[in-house]
């Protein structure tokens, strides 16, 4: 019976043990209760496991994927906030992303757009801010989770955010590409793995100041989307997303508008393999099409073979601020799914214009480094439909933006376009 005893509390203590030493070396799960929902995050003992997108010496990356914002001083993080709620995406006040530097600072603000008081509140970017869950001027607190385009903060976690944030901080606002899923039939133009997305489509950007209380005249709207490598990655080619025709090779300096090296392809959905078991009859339908590319017939006048396709004829894409367009590549050649149009770069009006900072040929800020990718219904570097654009103090046609919704004017979401 002794014995007995002795035995079971020996393999109480060595179960004891073991809890601990698991406890001590298993990374743990925080769960942030909130009034409405339940934020879970990872936060593991090694923090070096988190990487920053750009080294400097104080950077705000606030995570729209995750709902996170991460705190990196000199390169190495140190604090996690939770996000409890933004802005809906596709909307023309969703919350923005790009590069910004943190702005003015309020304890007590009220919303250039609401009627509602943002407490602890921080600029991110021009009209959007981070703040606590605002309330209503009488004292009551939103209760609704909309957002005009803010990030909004529980107090506890907006407080914390307020006293660490200094004015001039690099913000970095993203999305990531983890849980995107392509269809099959098309190649994502970089490697998945090696970039993130540095801007959406539809997002805001200010290029005027009316300080009207319709905001929407005071922002264009971002036509494509901007991707971005990871300090990592190796690979920076760009891939061709399907069969097609090159319409057009603009070169950078060349009225490049803005876009520097630039191609653009014209979609061929006969080129597609629509039944994997009749790979002899999908050969001669290339070799077919080939000829016609060759002869410069145009690919809208030729027969489709599967009706499925109709969402992708006469869909245009295009490739901008490449730093090198691949040389092979010639106008009217025919190109295949998968194949490298060239390489990201920062390209623009004939030289590296595009900057994390500041932009301009002559300056000296860190290059931003990206693919910006366009899906669209003609071949043009400018809007398909006609649009003017309030850019660098004047009305000029829309490159890369348009006044509103892209879609209002010949664009598609690229996103929405490669997983449907």
């Amino acid at each position: 019976m002794k014995n007995s005893i002795l035995i079971a509390f020996v393999i109480l203590l060595l179960l004891i043990f073991v809890i601990v030493i698991l406890g001590f070396f298993i990374p743990k799960n925080y769960v942030f209760n909130f009034q409405d929902n339940f934020i879970v995050t990872n936060i593991f003992s090694n923090s070096n496991s988190i990487k920053p997108k750009i080294c400097e010496k104080r950077l705000w990356e606030v995570n729209l994927s995750k709902n996170l914002i991460y705190f990196f001083e000199n390169c190495k993080l140190k604090e996690i906030i939770p996000i409890a709620y933004q802005a809906p995406e596709g909307k023309w006040y969703q919350t923005p992303t790009g590069y910004f530097r943190v702005g003015i600072k309020k304890e007590k603000h009220i919303s250039s757009l609401f009627p509602v008081y943002m407490n602890y509140a921080v600029q991110m970017y021009e009209d959007f801010f981070i703040h606590e869950i605002p309330y209503y001027l009488d004292g009551r607190k939103v209760s609704s989770s909309f957002s005009g385009g803010c990030i909004r903060l529980e107090t506890e976690y907006a407080k914390k955010f307020f006293n660490l944030a200094k004015p001039g901080d690099l913000i970095v606002s993203y999305k990531t590409l983890d849980n995107l899923k392509i269809n099959p039939r098309f190649v994502f133009p970089v490697n998945l793995k090696g970039f993130f997305i540095r801007q959406r489509f539809n997002n805001p950007i200010r290029n005027r100041w009316t300080f009207s209380e319709d905001k929407r005249i005071d922002y264009i709207q971002h036509a494509g989307i901007d991707l971005a490598p990871l300090p990592n990655a190796k690979d920076l080619n760009v891939y061709n997303i399907f069969d097609g025709k090159v319409v057009k090779i603009v070169k950078n300096g060349e009225n490049d508008h803005g876009l520097g090296n630039v191609v653009i392809t014209q979609i061929n959905a006969d080129l597609t393999q629509t039944n994997a078991d009749n790979k002899n009859t999908n050969e001669s339908r290339i070799k077919r099409m080939r000829y016609e590319l060759n002869n410069s017939r145009d690919i809208r006048e030729l027969p489709f073979v599967n009706n499925s396709y109709n969402t992708i004829r006469d869909k245009f894409v295009l490739y901008a601020h490449l730093s090198e367009i691949n040389p092979k590549l010639k106008e009217g050649d025919f190109i295949k799914k998968g194949e490298v149009i060239g390489k990201v770069g920062a390209t623009g009006y004939g030289c590296n214009y595009w900057r994390i900072g500041e932009d301009g040929c002559d300056k000296n800020s860190p290059l931003d480094i990206h693919l910006h990718f366009e899906i669209k219904t003609k071949p043009t570097l400018e809007s398909p439909i006609e649009a003017n654009c309030f850019i660098y103090g004047r009305e000029t046609k829309c490159y890369g933006y348009t006044p509103d919704n892209p879609q209002n004017y010949g664009y598609l979401d690229p996103l929405k376009f490669l997983s449907e």
